[in-house]
């Protein structure tokens, strides 16, 4: 019986130590530089950059990480992390809406971004966003 009782609380302290490790790493809030409202500029590379109404694309990350925004046609929300220079987006939820080809073609760039960007850049305002070395987009912070 005691065998038993000891492979529980064994058990026990395995499972609850490891929902407090998750709970730690996932739990931290972003960088405060990173926490504003961000106005797309610049989608890379530049030269198939023909998108008219980049202005209309924002979004706003929270301390918690929240994050929404308006992508042209839609509204979003996704989650953001932060480690260093790295940044992590959630999956994209958004309403359904249909526009033009002009408007979901941004929508689709601009999702793009999001599910490739795994690193950032904050400069004199401008956050841009990466794919490894690869630039994805530059942002204004509004």
């Amino acid at each position: 019986m005691t065998t038993i009782k000891s492979y529980i609380f064994i058990i026990l302290f395995l499972f609850c130590s490891s929902l407090v490790s998750f709970n730690c790493y996932y739990s931290e809030s972003v960088a405060a530089p990173i926490v504003g409202k961000w106005v797309l500029t610049q989608f890379y590379p530049t030269k198939k950059d023909t998108f008219k109404y980049k202005e209309l694309v924002a979004f706003q990350i929270e301390n918690a990480g929240m994050t929404s925004g308006f992508m042209g046609c839609n509204k979003f929300r996704t989650e953001c992390a932060t480690k260093r220079d790295s940044i992590h987006f959630g999956t994209i939820l958004s309403s359904r809406k249909f526009c033009g080809k002009i408007y979901m073609d941004l929508e689709d760039q601009f999702k793009y971004t999001l599910s490739n960007a795994n690193a950032y850049l904050i400069k004199e305002n401008t956050l841009t966003l990466f794919e490894g070395k690869k630039k994805l987009a530059a942002f204004k912070k509004q």
